[in-house]
Formats: structure tokens, sequence, C-alpha cells
């Protein structure tokens, strides 16, 4: 185990408004090079910040739900790359804190400063079934910080010798130096994530590194026991993940206005009047979006201390609190990227050039808006459906814990009539 100071949540936020300045600087940088600095990484985790959800026994913060979006956040006004390795890489690592407890060993063996990357979308990829674990193969995609990791986690279902599909869901956790990184993330945003495709060419993973996905999200995984001071390695896990990108979008948003705020304060115009802080349509534009911004700030804190109040009682997100929760998230991001497009088409066409703060913030936000746990068609949707009295569309995998309610199970989407 590796010891180190734990900071509190308030010393963690001092260190990320600390980080601003330079991050700031790089966010040029960080966006043409495709990926984080080596430097940025290292800051990160001097600062505490891709600490956050690091178990204690493994030099880890530990810390409560509030700490990780709102640590993204602070980066987020000066670069969302930046913030979404913050929230949503760093996050991975309550995943590995909710393992078997050999597991976790094995992955926080060399110390705290692990990064954990996750490749979402399953394309060529295959899990086979093989003696004594599982062989690995072909591509999945959206590997966000992969050039910095210490360990890759994938997802699938296992498939026997013939082909087949056995029906079991798993995640498999792999050293970062067996995979092959595809370096073909050229996108419209977030740029600096590196979120680039990995490939598996026949890795052999052993049994002790394959973990049943419903035994690791659902509640009372086999970490809680581990790490039984922090409820997120405790309750159902699925709404917490979904909720990575929050910080990162607010920030955006709030950064955004920032620079808009500041570069119009000292703008001359083309047209008259040719200062156009002196224009009516400025000036209420402007207040327009700060409204909006202020809801989501609103919208946002209450959120946060929803989950927070719900982990700290020990108490699992139910179905009802489950579609609440991802209509919540969907409007507060749509409501983040309208009044960040507002401002930048009242730019003109100084708007366009993607040199400016407010273009870059614009090009992030509409990408992560994108992001399955902030798609505003599917969880509006289920709200819709369920105020409607209709079927919501997804089912519930039954909790194995019997002690738990049956509400913190996991949730996977199934085809609506």
């Amino acid at each position: 185990m590796c010891n180190s100071k734990k900071l509190t949540n308030s010393e963690l936020i001092s260190n990320a408004y600390a980080l601003l300045p330079e991050i700031a600087k790089r966010a040029g940088e960080t966006e043409a090079m495709r990926m984080l600095s080596k430097e940025t990484i290292h800051d990160l985790y001097r600062s505490g910040l891709l600490r956050i959800c690091i178990p204690a026994r493994y030099g880890g913060l530990e810390l409560d739900w509030p700490s990780l979006p709102e640590a993204a956040r602070i980066i987020a006004r000066a670069c969302p790359s930046t913030a979404w390795i913050v929230a949503v890489v760093g996050g991975h690592a309550a995943i590995c804190g909710r393992f078997p407890k050999e597991l976790q060993e094995e992955v926080f063996a060399s110390g705290p400063d692990q990064l954990f990357v996750t490749a979402s979308a399953q394309t060529t990829g295959k899990i086979y079934r093989a003696k004594g674990g599982a062989l690995v193969t072909g591509v999945w995609r959206f590997a966000s910080g992969c050039d910095h990791a210490n360990w890759v986690l994938v997802n699938g279902e296992v498939l026997n010798e013939d082909g087949v599909n056995s029906g079991r869901l798993v995640r498999i956790i792999v050293p970062a130096a067996e995979i092959e990184i595809i370096d073909n993330w050229q996108v419209a945003g977030m740029k600096g994530t590196g979120s680039k495709d990995i490939n598996f060419r026949n890795v052999f993973v052993p049994e002790r590194r394959i973990v049943d996905i419903a035994s690791n999200i659902q509640a009372n995984p086999p970490g809680a026991k581990v790490n039984p001071g922090c409820y997120l390695y405790d309750v159902s896990f699925g709404t917490y993940q979904s909720s990575f990108s929050l910080g990162p979008v607010l920030g955006a948003a709030e950064g955004a206005y920032e620079s808009y705020l500041s570069t119009t304060k000292a703008r001359v115009g083309t047209m008259t009047p040719n200062v156009p802080a002196l224009m009516h349509t400025v000036q209420e534009r402007l207040a327009e979006s700060y409204c909006e911004l202020d809801t989501a700030r609103v919208l946002y804190d209450n959120y946060n201390r929803f989950l927070h109040h719900k982990g700290s009682a020990r108490e699992n997100i139910r179905p009802d609190e489950f579609i609440d929760c991802g209509r919540r998230r969907a409007y507060i991001a749509r409501v983040c990227h309208n009044l960040v497009g507002r401002l930048v088409m009242q730019m003109g066409a100084i708007g366009i050039y993607d040199t400016n703060p407010v273009q870059r913030f614009f090009r992030d936000i509409s990408v992560m808006q994108m992001q399955a746990g902030l798609n505003w068609d599917v969880h509006m949707l289920y709200f819709g459906r369920r105020a409607l009295g209709l079927e919501t569309g997804f089912k519930y995998l039954d909790n194995p814990a019997p002690e738990r309610t049956p509400w913190g199970a996991a949730c996977r989407p199934v085809p609506s009539d």
C-alpha cells in the first residue's frame, strides 16, 4: 500500500483553481496534440485531481461524489478536454475500487497514480472463452486518455470457442502495454481527450482480471468490504458513472461565458456602433445566456446534492429516480449547449476562428452532449413514456444482493414498441 497525505475537499478544489492558468495556456496545444501533455498528467496527479476516486488504502483520496464533478467543472473553464480526463477517466478508479480484493491489489501494486482507461464502443472486438481465462481480439472505440493509460478496461459478452454467445457479460482489465493504439482521433471537438481506438491482438486475459459486469456495477460489489469508507464502492453505480460528464459540461459553459465577456469588453467591431458592448442585442443576449448559465448551476448543484444524499444514506437509485436523473443531465447539457451557441454566434466573423476560445468551448460542448449519459433523445424518451404510462424502454438486471433494495440493479436498454 502507498501512504500519502489525504487532501480535504476544500484543499482539492483550491488545487484545481491553482492549475487554471497553466491549463488555460496549454489548451490550444492540447487540442493540437489531440491528447494531454505529460506535464498536464503530472500536474493532475500532483494536485490530487486524478486521485479523487482512488481508494485510500492504496494512497488515493477516496472522496465522495461531489468532489469529482466539481474539480472537473473548475478545470473545464480552461480546457474541457483536460476536465474530461479528470472526471470521466479519473472516475474509472471507482470501478476498480469495486473489484475483488486480489484484483485491486494487482492494479494498485505500483501506487495510486494509475490511469484506468475504458473503450466504450465494441466494434470488431470479441471476447472468447479460453482455458484459465479469455482470449480478446479486435477493436473497441473511444478510449479517452489511452496515450497515458496504465490499465485498459473493456466490456463485452463472452463467446464460446465456436463463437456462440455464452450469456456472460464481463468487464476485463489488461495492462495498457498489451494493447495497440490506433491513432484515428480526428474529430470536431474534445480533441485533447485522445479518445482513439484500441486494438487487441489475441490478448490472453487470466480469469482473475475478468469480472461480471452485474457484480461490479450493482450494489454491494466485492470491493465494498475492501473499501468500506466510501459509498462509491458500495451503492449501485450506474447513475454515478453516467454523471461523470456533468462537471466538464457546466465548466465549459462557464469558461465560454467568461471568455466571451472578456473579449467583448475589449472588442472593436466594424459595424455601427463599432463597440459591440454598446449594442443592445449584445447586452440582451449576454443577459439571457447568463440566466441560462445560472439555471444550469442550480440544477447541477441540486443534482449533485441528490446523489450525495442517496450515497451517504447507502440508498440505491430507484427506477423512477434513474429516469429523472437522466432527464436532468440531458437538460443541463442542452441548456449549456444553447447558451454557448448563442454567444459564439453573437461574436460574428471572429467566432469562426479555431483559435477563439469561445469557438473551442462550443466545439467541445457540442461533442460532449452526444455522450450517452447526456443523450437528449434517449433520456427524454424514457421520461415521456413513463409520464404517459407506457413502457419506458429499459429493464433492470436482477440484484443478487438480498440485503439491498432491488432498485439498485443496473439497467440494460431494450428496444421499445
